[in-house]
């Protein structure tokens, strides 16, 4: 009787001991605050006004025009793109538009028109993708107690915030670009020379004369040095 009590104490406190290092279902986990950056295609468009059968804008026009560029913060990073229409005014139109932004160092491409535009009218639109860093600081998860040894919840939030801030392009994070082709001239002609015999011997001579030089000097100085804590 004694033996099975003691092994139903011993079962009971095994169990509690099991239960206590096992998380609760209402404990923190890494899921609930993420640390990657956040990224979003912004898609910002303008409509340009011209005269009525004439190539120039509109008054006005052309100060609204920079203005939404301004705004829109546009740099050379960005891809920009003018739709036009179909009709005959349709290219002098894009070359005023075009030399316009050219004047604020933006290029741009053109768009097939999509049916849908005013008449005397182009479309400028403006193509880029913008990064949001995580939310961060983020101290919701409990500093000590944390039976899971989940990572804290403000773990990895500098990098991440930092990673976010410091990318040149955030597209590249979405679709990245095509490595090109390398540069290989320097190589390229060091093996031309070596297969032709004309490799070019290292010169040592001006190193040479440079460390004997310094050599010399420090020689000279230290010598002055004695000297004046001589006297």
């Amino acid at each position: 009787m004694t033996t099975t009590s003691s092994l139903l104490r011993l079962c009971l406190g095994l169990g509690l001991l099991a239960a206590g290092c096992t998380p609760s279902t209402s404990e923190w986990t890494p899921a609930e605050a993420p640390k990657a950056p956040h990224v979003d295609y912004v898609r910002l468009q303008h409509e340009a006004a011209f005269k009525p059968g004439s190539p120039d804008l509109a008054g006005g026009e052309a100060a609204s025009l920079t203005r939404f560029l301004d705004l829109a913060g546009v740099t050379s990073e960005d891809h920009v793109y003018f739709e036009a229409g179909d009709d005959r005014l349709s290219v002098a139109r894009l070359g005023r538009l075009t030399r316009l932004a050219a004047q604020q160092g933006i290029g741009a491409r053109t768009l097939p028109p999509e049916g849908n535009l005013l008449p005397d009218h182009l479309r400028v639109v403006v193509e880029r993708y913008v990064v949001t860093p995580p939310e961060c600081p983020n101290w919701t998860s409990p500093a000590v107690g944390d039976h899971g040894n989940q990572p804290g919840s403000n773990w990895g939030c500098a990098d991440a915030t930092n990673f976010s801030l410091m990318v040149a392009d955030p597209r590249d994070l979405v679709i990245g670009r095509t490595m090109e082709p390398a540069q290989g001239d320097g190589a390229f002609a060091a093996v031309k020379r070596f297969r032709e015999g004309k490799v070019k011997d290292p010169s040592t001579q001006g190193a040479s004369t440079t460390y004997n030089q310094s050599q010399s000097g420090g020689a000279s100085g230290g010598g002055g040095g004695s000297s004046d804590s001589g006297q």
